[in-house]
């Protein structure tokens, strides 16, 4: 299994649930790694980040079972160093408003038609400031960046 983000570019993980369009030959080598370092570094831009191994689930599993589940997966978090440039998450990604008009956010998860070409200048901005700004009238709003999460 080849390390690939997940849909929300949040962490790196090694499984088989991504977007069909990824396979493209002509942008699978934007999505697909060798390895978790190679994820992280084409990702995040630094050699260690968030990730979700399926291969290796529970790193320290317990001798016998327990009373109750764990919750899954166990997911291990490094905090990224800020990268000096804009890595693959952050040219790849736009912002835009959460469904709820709440916050600027930069992920996948927003309604189709916001993609349709006459309505999507009035969703997706460049910059966190002019999300802030196109959204709420401020140059400073709540947001989430799932390319620099804290």
């Amino acid at each position: 299994m080849k390390w690939h983000p997940d849909e929300k570019f949040s962490v790196c993980i090694n499984d088989y649930n991504y977007p069909p369009e990824w396979t493209n030959p002509n942008v699978e080598n934007d999505y697909f790694y060798e390895s978790l370092e190679e994820c992280c570094k084409g990702v995040f831009g630094t050699p260690e980040c968030p990730y979700i191994d399926v291969c290796n689930p529970t790193a320290n599993p317990t001798s016998s079972p327990t009373l109750s589940p764990s919750e899954s997966p166990v997911v291990t978090i490094i905090t990224p160093v800020p990268s000096p440039a804009p890595t693959i998450c952050e040219e790849r990604m736009k912002w835009h408003p959460d469904e709820k008009f709440s916050v600027c956010i930069n992920d996948f998860d927003y309604p189709p038609e916001w993609n349709n070409p006459n309505v999507e200048n009035n969703y997706f901005y460049e910059s966190l400031e002019e999300c802030c700004k196109g959204v709420f009238g401020t140059p400073e709003c709540p947001y989430i960046d799932v390319c620099n999460p804290t």
